[in-house]
């Protein structure tokens, strides 16, 4: 479950990831009633098993069962804000019906993840490893110009792609140490079943953050509307 927005008096409409179809948006008639089978499932963070009946612009669920419950998701703050900057990401980056299972398979895991893990850390995983998925991804280990493998400090452009070797940089690009570089490859690769923590300096972390959000706002347009919970949380 991606989004959930209530919709007229006693309905939602809710925006599912699905494995057979990928993004989807749904009404559920009558969920907010207090009787309503429909309640406990339409709920953001859940994993759940739902019917359908498809319509001519929105699905509609007839009932549901939940497979799992992302507790913290739901219950901690922290978690609930880049929970919710991932879900917001997906439903930006992934068309509608158009069936994307592995990026089904990794949301299972990052959601899973944030419940023990650092959830800043956690979304930044995550958002850079939906981007690899996506096929937005920019240029990170190789000069996007020249194609040569980056080794020691480099510049980083993101007009023109990504990491710029010093050959091929222009003014005007932003510093792009190999510390970060670093980082932001173990991100790529991370194994999200693997039991030891991520090591993470916070110059690194807050540069490959800045970098993420700076080229999602080029991407987009705009902001993310998550991106302003996140920011009330200090």
């Amino acid at each position: 479950m991606l989004g959930v927005h209530n919709w007229g008096d006693a309905d939602k409409m809710v925006t599912l990831f699905t494995q057979e179809r990928g993004r989807i948006r749904a009404a559920a008639f009558g969920c907010r009633r207090a009787r309503s089978p429909l309640a406990a499932g339409m709920q953001m963070f859940q994993h759940i098993d739902c019917e359908l009946t498809e319509g001519q612009k929105v699905d509609t669920i007839r009932q549901c069962s939940i497979l799992r419950r992302y507790r913290r998701l739901s219950e901690n703050l922290d978690a609930m804000a880049y929970g919710s900057f991932i879900a917001e990401l997906v439903s930006e980056l992934m068309p509608e019906h158009v069936p994307e299972t592995a990026v089904f398979a990794l949301l299972q895991e990052i959601f899973a993840t944030f419940e023990y893990r650092n959830a800043r850390v956690t979304a930044l995983i995550a958002a850079y490893q939906l981007m690899e998925y996506s096929g937005m991804q920019l240029s990170y280990g190789h000069c996007v110009h020249c194609g040569k493998e980056l080794a020691g400090d480099a510049r980083f452009s993101i007009s023109d792609g990504g990491a710029l070797c010093e050959d091929c940089y222009a003014e005007r690009t932003l510093p792009y140490s190999e510390a970060l570089r670093q980082f932001i490859l173990s991100l790529r690769t991370f194994d999200w079943k693997q039991e030891t923590e991520l090591q993470v300096k916070k110059q690194e972390l807050l540069q490959a953050e800045q970098l993420l959000l700076h080229y999602l706002r080029t991407l987009f347009g705009k902001p993310l509307r998550s991106l302003e919970f996140l920011g009330q949380m200090g």
